[in-house]
């Protein structure tokens, strides 16, 4: 897994994947609109809520509701 996979976003109203688009480490946030928020885990265990889009929403979140 690449490390840029490991990191995301917390700031209420911004997707919380970070995507990889050129290729040389750089990884923007993702640009999509909001429309749910869930809880994801990061490397230490450690529980965050985060906003997602609606594609990213499915990825690694539980306790996701709209809205």
């Amino acid at each position: 897994m690449d490390h840029y996979a490991e990191a995301f976003y917390v700031e209420p109203g911004r997707c919380w994947r970070m995507v990889n688009t050129d290729r040389q480490g750089m990884s923007p946030l993702c640009p999509e609109p909001v429309e749910w928020r869930g809880r994801k885990r990061d490397r230490r265990g450690k529980w965050h809520v985060v906003d997602s889009c609606e594609s990213h929403v499915g990825e690694q979140l539980v306790g996701v509701r709209r809205i």
